[in-house]
């Protein structure tokens, strides 16, 4: 944040960071920003309250937070699903009854913002009397948090929430900021995407001031309302004292509002020279730039005993000294702003003898306003949404009521919803949601048998299928037959909106149950790899967390965190990416992108654990990514490298020693069993990336027709060229599960890794463990496990088709154990040496 300041007519330069815009970083995650709903009374950047409320926190929380504007509750229920929390600002009418019912349907954060007292009875309403005070107590239990400018509003709402007899959220006292000429146009920008009035707008035009008129002082702000007694006649006690200054030093009394009429009333027969200037953004803040001082009084009931100090910290952001009342609100600028006696007040600020004073306080003001910067306020909010989404995940994290939905609809076969059936009874027991059509039942009743034979019990609809919204919000999938029924149609296009799975009925057998997080031991499962199935401790934490991106569950890394979790002895759980992880001891990242997720998200949830992170291997880096990687890296017990290069590399960098590990992959020695080579083909095992280096692995399958190629993996038809290669005479593309992984490399009489980059690959392990020769790239642990020309062989990445073909060929004479020299690696001494570096 840089320092800066604003230049002022009178020569005058106030400095204080945040005065001037500062340079806004552009999005950092792109579509990954965190979204935000704000539900607004208007959409309108000139609005004070949502300016300074919403707009402002909103442009410089861009980095991290997409904000979205609602104005109409049916909006914002359209937008609901792609939100992560919603702030409700200066509304407590009927539709926040409707946004609350919204928010704990879909569990989303909620915020309520009040900038003034909408919770008194005497505030203005369209709708009933006392319904501002019972939409605060109504919504405060389903709130994460109410948030005010001053703490006297905190104190007022926590009084109305006790006398209601209300346990409600904590008060986050977030001021208003100090709004500049800068910041308020850009602003404006961020909101509108157009060029700021202030910024496109002449000066009011030149007005006739008598020859000696010599100091000018301004009151700004809303003429007054029906409420409270704040406005323009606030000025009124201070009329007399004006006059009398006036007679030894002249001055004028600029007054900028939104009523004449009341302006004229105040300034009748006042004995000095007025001038009322019409209410706009470009006016207040060109009229301020000019005076000498601002005059700032308000009302004294109590609604103006709690409003924001807004108006005063813009004048002294630009530069001007203030006269206002003593108050609370004012308790942080009692040496800064004048006040008491309005007689002494006025000496002391534009008197003859004034200018030493005017500096002193105009340098406390430039201390204090550093306080009030957007950037520095809106840290509040980063973090106060970042705490509650972060909770809400958590808490989603650990509920087990998120299951498939098995619609019966007209026109269903009776063959697939038993298909359905009997798929989802044995994964899921009763642990699903079954609907069904009493119209499909009328048209074919044999449907009557399966949905009897359903574990779970059903549900009925009739008819048109309406608000299902939160039922499909709480399945993981649906399942559909008919997809042109019309109940089949109202639920996919529900599904999509809320980003669930469709799918067809006999796609039920695909699916896996969720675990429930309560549970204090699940029955061990077939699939767990080794002896301790996953599992809580009885107050639903756990040992150790393994943290796995969503779309690697199934895969390699989901695979390495299940090994290492099954042969230690202590509680734990693998979690997607998408939430963060139960309270653990240890952290486990399974990927460094992961430990930057939830650096940015969910920070507080990592506090208390040792926290690891596997490291595989470097990518596109420049030095501000590798700075960021050493600073996140610094806050972890260990970084765990798969390879001594790797290891090398960062200490290199820059990273300490004693914070790296290096552990070699493993592999199972009783799943991998050894196998006598002899006519077996050349085998890869990886899914498709660029770095796998494809091309390659065309031109080596091209150079040697007369060997058989296997590919096991995944997305190789992304690649361009992936017809080409598919249609080699000698090469066979497969794709299967883990559990086939053996029998597949029982086949390789040789292993090919092609990669130009790799930490690994575990597979090279695990078919080394199957006893097949290596031939693979230098990269990863290749070199930490293959000894050239004895148990396998290594080749540059730069190498072409001619030199890997001609290894390949050397390893089919090669007559080595290659099972013996990797037997050491096996999963138990991997997940020792992780678990050891906890202790």
């Amino acid at each position: 944040m840089k320092i800066d300041g604003v230049r002022l007519n009178r020569g005058v330069k106030v400095r204080f960071a945040g005065a001037v815009l500062s340079q806004i970083a552009g999005t950092s995650a792109g579509s990954d920003r965190l979204r935000i709903g704000w539900y607004l009374l208007a959409d309108d950047v000139h609005s004070a309250s949502a300016r300074y409320r919403c707009y402002h926190f909103a442009r410089v929380l861009k980095r991290d937070f997409e904000s979205h504007y609602f104005t109409k509750f049916a909006e914002l229920k359209a937008a609901i699903p792609d939100l992560d929390a919603i702030v409700i600002v200066k509304r407590l009418d009927r539709s926040v009854f409707d946004v609350v019912a919204l928010a704990r349907t879909f569990e989303r954060p909620l915020f309520l913002d009040l900038c003034d007292d909408l919770a008194s009875i005497e505030y203005p309403s369209r709708e009933e009397v006392g319904l501002g005070i019972t939409a605060l107590a109504a919504a405060a239990p389903a709130l994460d948090g109410i948030t005010v400018p001053s703490a006297l509003m905190a104190e007022r709402i926590e009084a109305y929430l006790a006398d209601c007899g209300v346990t409600g959220p904590r008060c986050h006292v977030i001021p208003d900021i100090a709004e500049t000429r800068d910041l308020y146009a850009a602003t404006e920008t961020f909101i509108t995407g157009k060029p700021s009035s202030l910024l496109t707008s002449a000066n009011p035009s030149p007005h006739e001031i008598p020859e000696n008129v010599v100091k000018r002082i301004v009151w700004f702000g809303n003429f007054g309302a029906a409420h409270s007694n704040f406005g323009m006649f606030s000025l009124k006690s201070r009329m007399k004292a004006l006059r009398q200054f006036h007679a030894t030093c002249p001055l004028e009394l600029v007054i900028i509002s939104n009523s004449r009429p009341v302006y004229e009333a105040l300034v009748a027969d006042c004995g000095f020279p007025t001038r009322y200037v019409k209410w706009s953004p470009s006016a207040v803040y060109a009229e301020l730039e000019r005076a000498d001082a601002a005059l700032l009084t308000t009302g004294d009931d109590a609604f103006c005993s709690v409003k924001s100090s807004n108006r005063v910290i813009q004048a002294l952001a630009t530069g001007l000294p203030v006269i206002a009342d003593r108050s609370e609100a004012l308790a942080e600028f009692e040496e800064i702003v004048f006040s008491g006696s309005m007689a002494r007040c006025l000496e002391a600020c534009i008197g003859p003898d004034s200018a030493p004073e005017r500096a002193k306080r105009q340098a406390l003001a430039a201390r204090l306003l550093t306080r009030y910067a957007p950037e520095r306020l809106g840290l509040i909010w980063s973090e106060l949404l970042q705490a509650a989404i972060g909770k809400r995940v958590l808490a989603r994290s650990r509920r087990s009521d998120l299951t498939p939905l098995l619609l019966v609809s007209p026109g269903d076969t009776v063959a697939d919803v038993e298909t359905a059936v009997r798929a989802l009874n044995t994964s899921h027991g009763s642990g699903y949601r079954l609907l069904v059509s009493t119209e499909a039942l009328s048209k074919t009743p044999a449907l009557a048998k399966p949905v009897n034979r359903a574990k779970a019990l059903p549900r009925f609809y009739s008819g048109e299928l309406r608000g299902i919204e939160a039922l499909v919000w709480r399945c993981s999938a649906v399942l559909l037959g008919n997809r042109l029924s019309n109940g089949a149609k109202a639920v996919a296009d529900v599904a999509r909106r809320l980003g669930r799975e469709v799918l067809d009925h006999d796609a039920a057998a695909l699916l896996s149950p969720v675990p429930s997080a309560q549970a204090k031991r699940p029955p061990p499962s077939t699939q767990c790899p080794g002896p301790n199935a996953p599992h809580f401790d009885p107050d639903g934490s756990c040992e150790w967390a393994f943290v796995v991106h969503s779309n690697a569950r199934g895969w390699i890394l989901d695979a390495i965190c299940q090994e290492i979790g099954s042969r230690q002895s202590g509680s734990w759980q693998v979690v997607d990416h998408v939430r963060p992880p139960p309270p653990a001891r240890n952290v486990f990242f399974s990927h460094f992108s992961l430990l930057e997720i939830f650096d940015q998200k969910y920070p507080e949830s990592l506090k208390d654990s040792r926290v690891f992170l596997w490291y595989t291997h470097p990518r596109n880096e420049t030095a501000l990514s590798i700075a960021r990687s050493l600073e996140l890296f610094a806050r972890t017990t260990r970084v765990i490298f798969t390879c001594e290069d790797n290891r090398r590399l960062w200490v290199a960098r820059g990273l300490s020693v004693e914070k790296t590990a290096v552990v070699l992959g493993a592999a199972d020695p009783l799943l991998f069993a050894p196998h006598q080579r002899g006519n077996g083909v050349v085998g890869l095992s990886s899914s498709f990336y660029e770095r796998k280096n494809p091309d390659l692995l065309l031109d080596v399958v091209k150079a040697l027709p007369h060997r058989q190629f296997t590919l096991l993996g995944r997305n190789w038809n992304r690649y361009a060229r992936f017809e080409e290669l598919r249609l080699q005479n000698n090469f066979h593309y497969t794709s299967a599960g883990y559990r086939d992984y053996p029998r597949i490399y029982s086949t390789f009489d040789v292993f090919l890794s092609l990669s130009s980059l790799e930490g690994g690959p575990i597979p090279l392990v695990e078919a080394m463990m199957c006893n097949a020769i290596p031939v693979a790239s230098r990269t990863g642990f290749a070199p930490d496990l293959i000894e050239h020309g004895q148990n396998g062989y290594i080749f540059d990445i730069d190498a072409g088709a001619e030199q890997v073909a001609a290894l390949i060929e050397q390893a089919y004479a090669n007559p080595a154990d290659v099972r013996a020299t990797v037997e050491r690696y096996s999963w138990d001494r991997f997940s020792a040496d992780i678990v050891a570096l906890a202790e």
